[in-house]
């Protein structure tokens, strides 16, 4: 069999993970979402149950914008109730209406139904070793980033 160089597996792995992204953006698409409001509604049906705000907005890796967005929309049409909590006005609770709980089931629990249906096309040993060899290249990347984002940048580049 001929090696893997890196063009090759960067390649393959960019090609995949965009693949998996042009999925997911369809299936939202499909259920007439936005990619954000699809992915604020998807942790809430995660969590099963409230979430702050805080909580949100780094489990889903969005800018606080685009996040705050999402959340604003899904408040505004009686999906989502945002609660100021106690001693923190800013980080607010955020709980789905009886609205938000029908459009969690009619949108995001088909989508968890067929992720564990894929999930079930890998053995258990598939499974354990995809998740530890992506952890361990995600490591990696962390890694290797650090000293790029210690170098400084030119100041012409700013904005762009």
């Amino acid at each position: 069999m001929e090696e893997l160089t890196f063009s090759r597996f960067i390649r393959a792995f960019n090609e995949a993970d965009k693949e998996m992204n042009i999925i997911y953006h369809r299936l939202a698409r499909h259920y007439r979402l936005s990619g954000s409001v699809f992915w604020v509604l998807y942790l809430l049906g995660e969590a099963q149950g409230p979430m702050t705000q805080t909580k949100l907005c780094s489990a889903l890796f969005l800018s606080k914008q685009t996040v705050n967005s999402a959340l604003k929309k899904l408040e505004s049409r009686g999906y989502l109730r945002m609660e100021s909590m106690s001693g923190d006005r800013r980080n607010k609770l955020l709980s789905l209406t009886d609205r938000g709980e029908e459009l969690l089931r009619l949108a995001v629990e088909p989508t968890l139904a067929m992720e564990e249906r894929a999930f079930l096309h890998l053995t258990p040993e598939e499974r354990r070793t995809y998740l530890d060899l992506t952890h361990k290249y995600l490591n990696a990347i962390r890694e290797e980033t650090e000293p790029l984002l210690n170098q400084s940048v030119p100041e012409e580049w700013e904005d762009v």
